[in-house]
């Protein structure tokens, strides 16, 4: 039976093992895709078309979700509200997901934002720890992971942690140990995050990403100006090592990317991404969002997602 855990965030690797609340989760029968979102809407920014189809190919998917709990103090930041209200942001999820036929699940775990020690900014959350030990949830996430493999025949689609937001990286750290653990090279597939995928200087950073480009004039973010200006201040805001660093043997795997096409389903993933009001309202609106996201698929043919293969010969495992 796969289990979750209840994680500290007092320190590293604590937590403590509890089985998945039924009220978390909407389950049709047994799954055989499961999608890892770190955040409400990030499934769908980043493969909301490739959920779409599976769907109606008749895969049974499932969307799990890992920071879902809410913050332990009412009294938030302004500039951190819109994050913190969890009862809007899983109603969201839910009508979002029905859109597209996917169950899902919140697996409870806190988003840095709300963790100790506290951020002096929101923008901190792109600033990443000078070593994995200090992912307070990465061996619980791990584990969860590797029963994911262990105990289903899904397939199973994780984040690249492109942009180096704290939360993203920490789940594609986590999952680069299940899939290394499990050497379920053929069953787990890597996303792009969106939105920080369509970022320039996101791009460039991550050592997958940057191997697939686009010229200049190509660029999503020409769709929506002020979105670019965003995402470049976002990237400018990045700080601390990239999971190559933590993990070095990522860097020998022998990586391949193809796109998924989006089709007639790039509306129902703009459909079920408007779904997410209070997150797509602090972007600007669909207004703003959509023709960046048509764009992006247009560049990029669609929804990217990567795969890895051993490699004859690899560097030993970083912490």
């Amino acid at each position: 039976m796969l289990k979750e855990m209840a994680v500290s965030n007092h320190g590293p690797g604590r937590a403590e093992e509890k089985s998945v609340n039924p009220d978390n989760m909407r389950q049709d029968g047994a799954f055989d895709v499961v999608v890892i979102s770190p955040h409400l809407d990030d499934a769908v920014l980043s493969v909301g078309a490739l959920i779409a189809r599976l769907v109606a190919e008749g895969r049974r998917v499932e969307v799990w979700t890992i920071f879902t709990h809410p913050p332990k103090s009412t009294k938030l930041a302004k500039d951190r509200r819109g994050f913190g209200d969890y009862i809007t942001r899983r109603a969201e999820d839910e009508r979002a997901l029905a859109r597209l036929g996917a169950g899902y699940r919140w697996l409870d775990f806190s988003e840095r934002i709300w963790g100790e020690p506290s951020l002096s900014s929101a923008w901190h959350v792109f600033r990443t720890p000078p070593s994995a030990a200090f992912f307070a949830n990465s061996q619980t996430l791990t584990q969860t992971i590797v029963s994911l493999l262990n105990d289903s025949a899904a397939t199973v689609y994780v984040p690249l942690g492109i942009g180096n937001h704290y939360d993203h990286v920490e789940v594609a750290f986590a999952s680069l140990k299940g899939l290394l653990e499990c050497s379920a090279f053929d069953r787990l597939r890597f996303y792009e995050d969106v939105p920080y995928a369509f970022a320039a200087g996101c791009r460039r950073r991550h050592f997958i990403a940057r191997q697939k480009k686009w010229r200049t004039w190509a660029a999503p973010v020409w769709a929506s100006p002020i979105l670019g200006w965003f995402f470049g201040y976002m990237a400018w805001s990045a700080r601390g090592p990239g999971i190559d660093a933590y993990l070095p043997i990522v860097n020998s795997l022998d990586w391949s990317v193809s796109s998924e096409p989006v089709g007639a389903f790039e509306s129902a993933k703009l459909e079920s991404l408007a779904e997410y009001v209070s997150q797509v309202k602090a972007s600007g609106g669909m207004k703003r969002i959509a023709p960046l996201i048509r764009r992006a698929h247009a560049t990029l043919n669609g929804e990217p997602i990567w795969s890895a293969a051993p490699s004859r010969t690899a560097p030993e495992t970083g912490q």
